[in-house]
C-alpha cells in the first residue's frame, strides 16, 4: 500500500513538473536569476539596434543612444546611398558585476562596403548599454572602430 500511494506522488509530482516546464517554454524564457526580465529586455534592444545600424536607418537607431551623444551618432555616418551594410555579429552581452545589471557591454562587428568600390572593410562597434534605476529601458553608448575611415569617403 505504502508502495503504491508512493508510486502515485511520483506519478503526480512528474506530471506536475512536466506540465510547469511546458507552459514555461509556451509563454517564454524563466530567467530564474533575473526576475525583471532586464536582460532580455537588454538583448531586444541591443538586437533592435543593431539591426537597425546594419540596414543604415541611422535615424531611427539614434532612439536607442544616449540623448546627449544622439547628433553625434547621426554625423558620423554618410547617407545610405553611399554605403551598404552587408552583414553584423554580435558578440555575447558581458553584464558589468554590479548586482543590479544596470550596465552591459557587448562587441559587435558589421561587414561594408562602398557603392563605388566592391571592397568590403569592417567596422567594430562596442555598445556599452546602461539603465537608469529600476527601469527597463537600455541605452546604448557607441564607440566605433574604423568609422573615420568609412564616414570620410
Amino acid at each position: 500500500m505504502k508502495i503504491r500511494n508512493a508510486l502515485k506522488l511520483t506519478a503526480v509530482l512528474s506530471m506536475f513538473v512536466m506540465l510547469s516546464s511546458s507552459l514555461g517554454c509556451a509563454f517564454g524564457e524563466i530567467y530564474w536569476t533575473d526576475p525583471l526580465k532586464r536582460e532580455y529586455t537588454l538583448g531586444e534592444a541591443q538586437k533592435r539596434y543593431t539591426n537597425l545600424v546594419r540596414f543604415g536607418a541611422f535615424t531611427q537607431a539614434s532612439k536607442f543612444v544616449d540623448p546627449k551623444l544622439a547628433t553625434q551618432f547621426l554625423d558620423n555616418f554618410p547617407s545610405s546611398e553611399k554605403v551598404v551594410f552587408t552583414d553584423s555579429e554580435s558578440e555575447r552581452i558581458l553584464f558589468n558585476e554590479d548586482g543590479d545589471r544596470a550596465e552591459a557591454t557587448v562587441r559587435v562587428t558589421y561587414s561594408a562596403y562602398y557603392t563605388s568600390s566592391p571592397v568590403v572593410f569592417e567596422i567594430v562597434e562596442t555598445q556599452t548599454w546602461y539603465r537608469e534605476g529600476a527601469a527597463n529601458n537600455w541605452l546604448v553608448r557607441p564607440e566605433f572602430d574604423g568609422l573615420a575611415n568609412f564616414a570620410s569617403n
